[in-house]
């Protein structure tokens, strides 16, 4: 995970995301009732000359599918899984078949848009 912080500007900027972060749940809506269990943004890379970040936090005991609110299945690769057995490496990125994508619980989901 550092090695991906590293590579990834946009996560260590100085100023805050204001204008480049939107925020979603598990569908285009923020779910933001007090028990929510979920959340989901898609962080602009562009200002900061980097790819476009989106996450998928499910804190939830169960899984959860997220719809991908930004662009085509196409045009995001899975960088990071948490629930996975075996964490990606840099470049070893995974293409998307489906905006639908399903976050185990507890776990985090981080995609990278295709350059």
């Amino acid at each position: 995970m550092i090695a991906f912080r590293k590579a990834h500007p946009s996560l260590a900027r100085s100023r805050f995301w204001r204008d480049d972060v939107r925020w979603y749940g598990v569908s285009r809506q923020v779910d933001l009732n007090y028990a929510s269990r979920s959340l989901a943004f898609c962080l602009r890379g562009a200002s900061q000359q980097d790819r476009d970040i989106y996450v998928m936090i499910n804190a939830y005991w169960e899984d959860l599918t997220f719809r991908i609110q930004e662009g085509e299945a196409s045009d995001w690769m899975r960088a990071v899984d948490t629930s996975q057995a075996d964490p990606l490496e840099i470049g070893d990125e995974e293409p998307l078949a489906s905006l639908d994508y399903k976050v185990n619980a507890r776990s985090v989901a981080v995609l990278l848009r295709n350059s």
